[in-house]
């Protein structure tokens, strides 16, 4: 008999796979490009699916930490520097949720900012599903032009938008749907590839001094406060306003600790660093994901695939198209957009749209949770100083 907040039924499921077009690229170019262990990578990421099901009771998503993901493969480190990074990400993480630091910290951070910082994830998932439609297909496999792929995307995301509205759950979810159409067309463009049987054997590996050097500038300098902002604090809040009552459990601390754990696994074990995020939790909401179930079962699904399927998991995944996990990654960022507009104050909202603009401008978050930071400083101290007897510079009798 399971607990009430465990229900496994194909809408978790569908939920729980909300987020594969954010995950599945990443992790599949970890593998390839910067020779990160199959096995490890979606091991550890099971692991801490399971994990985070059972301790924390409502859906909470385990992303790619993608800043980081990003940086690793652009410069094509190894996979001893990414392992170097995932340890000192884990540190600083359990740094935070000591002594309930990090939900201090996240208590002293303003509305608007949260939801600025939910804009500009938005952003920068409509522009990665762009970007992922634009590939047409993966490297190896026979070339999707780019207008038909971008035509799947768009389809993909409509037929998301369809069955979702009104919170519909119909008999087939729409992420089963649009998956199994992905699948259908990787079958009919490449045929089924060559896979094996059984895992590798990860090995267990403290990284040098200098891979610590070096993942500290390249890596975890950039993705630390993208992590506490999206992570924790707009994770934190996107899950209480999904659930409720129901995400008691879900605090800044324990997420932090959540990530900490997580990424120490990682980093012993050559895997992919992950972490949670306010755009995941869209994700498995929107998708169907209404209890723990749905994250129960993905995990367990990535650790049957790593277990199954060890180096073969690349090839394998190449069946689902580009085009389709860009549409599953559209569908997210419209979703996204519409909780991060959740305020009531049209200037609240012109700063959250201005913190995702700039962010998209530079490409960096950190770049526009700091414009927002500044405007919202700004706008604080003048207000202040309009309040008879209150800030810097209060009214003479």
């Amino acid at each position: 008999m399971l607990p009430a907040w465990i229900r496994l039924d194909r809408h978790e499921v569908a939920g729980g796979l909300g987020d594969v077009g954010l995950f599945v690229p990443l992790a599949v170019a970890l593998i390839a490009v910067n020779g990160l262990d199959a096995t490890a990578v979606f091991a550890v990421a099971g692991i801490a699916y399971v994990a985070t099901a059972l301790y924390f009771r409502v859906p909470v998503p385990v992303q790619p930490l993608k800043a980081f993901a990003a940086a690793a493969i652009a410069l094509q480190l190894d996979p001893a520097v990414i392992a170097a990074g995932a340890l000192t990400m884990a540190a600083a993480m359990l740094v935070l949720s000591a002594g309930g630091l990090a939900t201090w910290l996240a208590r002293h951070f303003p509305t608007v900012l949260v939801r600025g910082i939910q804009a500009a994830i938005a952003l920068l998932l409509a522009k990665a599903a762009v970007e992922l439609a634009q590939r047409g297909s993966w490297e190896g496999s026979p070339a999707i032009d780019p207008a038909v792929s971008l035509g799947l995307a768009v389809a993909a995301c409509a037929v998301l938008l369809a069955l979702s509205a009104g919170d519909r759950r119909g008999a087939v979810p729409g992420t089963l749907l649009v998956l199994g159409a992905g699948v259908a067309v990787g079958l009919g463009v490449g045929g089924l590839p060559d896979v094996d049987l059984g895992p590798q054997a990860p090995a267990l590996a403290v990284p040098d001094g200098a891979a610590f050097a070096t993942a500290l500038t390249s890596l975890v300098i950039a993705q630390l406060p993208l992590t506490f902002g999206n992570s924790v604090v707009a994770t934190a809040d996107a899950e209480r306003a999904y659930f409720g009552a129901r995400a008691r459990r879900v605090l800044p601390h324990r997420l932090s600790a959540s990530i900490g754990a997580s990424n120490a696994l990682a980093g012993l074990t050559g895997a992919m660093p992950v972490c949670h995020g306010a755009g995941g939790v869209t994700a498995h909401y929107k998708l169907g994901a209404r209890t723990a179930g749905a994250t129960l079962s993905v995990g367990v699904l990535y650790l049957a695939l790593a277990l199954a399927f060890g180096a073969s998991l690349p090839a394998l995944l190449g069946l689902l198209v580009p085009g389709v996990l860009a549409g599953m990654l559209l569908y997210v960022a419209i979703q996204h957009a519409l909780l991060a507009g959740s305020l009531h104050r049209a200037s609240d909202r012109a700063i959250a749209a201005g913190v995702g603009v700039v962010t998209l401008a530079s490409g960096n978050l950190a770049v526009g949770f700091a414009a927002g930071a500044a405007v919202v400083g700004v706008r604080a101290l003048t207000r202040r100083r309009e309040v008879p007897g209150v800030g810097f510079e209060p009214t003479r009798p």
